[in-house]
């Protein structure tokens, strides 16, 4: 089992690891958003999903990433799929965080570079689809979407980190208060 600092260590590197990470931190302006289209693979055909669902692609990378630390190595053949999706600088740098940081083994860094993909038929996993599925829609990563949203699950996941941020400050003004509740 991880100790509680491992698993914040983990989580950090796959967020920081994202080619998305500053943009989600950026205003998310016209500037910001054609930088990180500049990201994207102009010749892999599955590209388009980091292209028009930044957000969904998040999801996918961080609830990817997450399940093949946790040993499913059937997840790797969609975690290399969503870094295809990226150009070859970002896909050299969000796999050499993971090496850096000792994310995966070596074996599974390999993989991931390898430019081949497994013709291995993917395992189904209904546990790992459910808590995928619900990943996107209740935004556990706290992405901020600040364009405008186009997708159901765009609205939830920013509703949810809207509510997320309230309970947040309003646990903070408690606590600053000496846990006396201050009424305005």
């Amino acid at each position: 089992m991880k100790s509680p600092n491992r698993r914040k260590e983990i989580a950090e590197t796959i967020e920081f690891a994202s080619p998305l990470y500053a943009y989600w931190k950026s205003s998310q302006n016209t500037a910001q958003e054609n930088e990180r289209l500049k990201k994207s693979s102009a010749t892999f055909p599955a590209a388009g999903l980091f292209k028009k669902e930044p957000y969904k692609w998040e999801m996918l990378y961080q609830s990817i990433a997450r399940e093949v630390v946790k040993g499913d190595l059937s997840a790797i053949k969609g975690l290399k799929l969503l870094i295809k999706m990226l150009n070859t600088e970002e896909q050299y740098k969000i796999i050499q965080t993971f090496s850096n940081k000792e994310l995966f083994s070596e074996d599974i860094i390999s993989e991931l570079q390898n430019s081949e993909q497994s013709q291995e038929a993917t395992k189904k996993n209904i546990i790992r689809f459910i808590r995928i599925l619900l990943a996107i829609f209740t935004n556990p990563y706290c992405i901020e979407i600040k364009r405008e949203k186009s997708h159901i699950y765009e609205h939830t996941g920013s509703a949810i980190q809207k509510l997320r941020k309230l309970v947040t400050r309003r646990n903070a003004i408690k606590k600053s208060h000496n846990g006396t509740i201050v009424t305005k």
